[in-house]
């Protein structure tokens, strides 16, 4: 019970942390990633290193790599976010050098999750962000709803990477590459990416920088408004276009930290 005290209170204190920030827009420098880092969705290695919250879409992040890989934490605040993410994923783009008009970069794409699983989750998030007497959007606990996320986000899809059986790859592939999302005591989704820089072909052999754009992939109306017969409760209700159904992004270079 004490540990999970600690626990809780070290989670709740990360939190207030970053979002107290007065962070910059883009990353501006490179940094190692933290020892021992694990991709499983849990913020905590990370203390208080997220580098720049980004207003175009409204997420706060950092990227960092180690000598093997390059890594990126995403961290949602606002529910309408949380929920575009749940249903159209975080798409990251890497180019070989700084030209944004790489004709073949490498991109990875997660979460990705469809039909009553993408359903079920949406769902638990509106129980949680809202209270609310509509009984059809039942409560949850986060360990349910970190439970639903288990259960439904199995799937990395990539492209660009040579060597690859597939673009299609399950989260526990041998290939290296790594995702993972949680949502945490105060209902932040932490979403973690790991990607062997073997896969990169970075310029001059990583000393040079690199572009690299993040998106928040938005979805059609009529796929965000859809009620899934096969959910356990009703469909989340469509929230204003700009936020919720269109595509965000963002263009910055990293160069890697030695």
């Amino acid at each position: 019970m004490k540990t999970a005290i600690i626990l809780t209170a070290f989670t709740l204190l990360f939190a207030a942390n970053v979002i107290g920030q007065k962070l910059p827009n883009k990353q501006e420098v490179s940094f190692r990633a933290p020892a021992k880092l694990k991709i499983d969705g849990i913020a905590t290695e990370w203390g208080n290193k997220l580098q720049a919250y980004n207003k175009s879409t409204q997420i706060f992040y950092a990227i960092s790599n180690d000598d093997k890989n390059l890594y990126l934490i995403v961290q949602a605040k606002y529910e309408e976010i949380i929920n575009k993410i749940i249903r159209g994923g975080i798409t990251l783009i890497i180019n070989h050098s700084i030209n944004k008009k790489d004709p073949q970069p490498v991109t990875v794409t997660y979460p990705v999750l469809r039909g009553s699983d993408m359903s079920r989750i949406a769902n638990g998030i509106v129980g949680r962000f809202y209270k609310q007497p509509d009984t059809s959007y039942k409560p949850v606990t986060i360990t349910e709803l970190n439970n639903r996320l288990d259960a439904g986000s199995k799937t990395i899809i990539t492209t660009g990477i040579k060597n690859l059986d597939s673009d299609t790859l399950s989260v526990y592939n041998t290939d290296g590459i790594k995702a993972a999302a949680q949502f945490d005591n105060n209902t932040l989704y932490n979403y973690e990416l790991a990607i062997p820089i073997k896969y990169l072909d970075l310029p001059n052999n990583g000393v040079d920088p690199f572009s690299y754009q993040l998106k928040v992939n938005g979805l059609p109306e009529q796929v965000y408004t859809h009620n899934d017969s096969s959910s356990s409760s009703a469909a989340p209700p469509p929230y204003d276009a700009t936020t919720a159904l269109a595509t965000t992004d963002f263009w910055a270079q990293y160069t890697l930290a030695k």
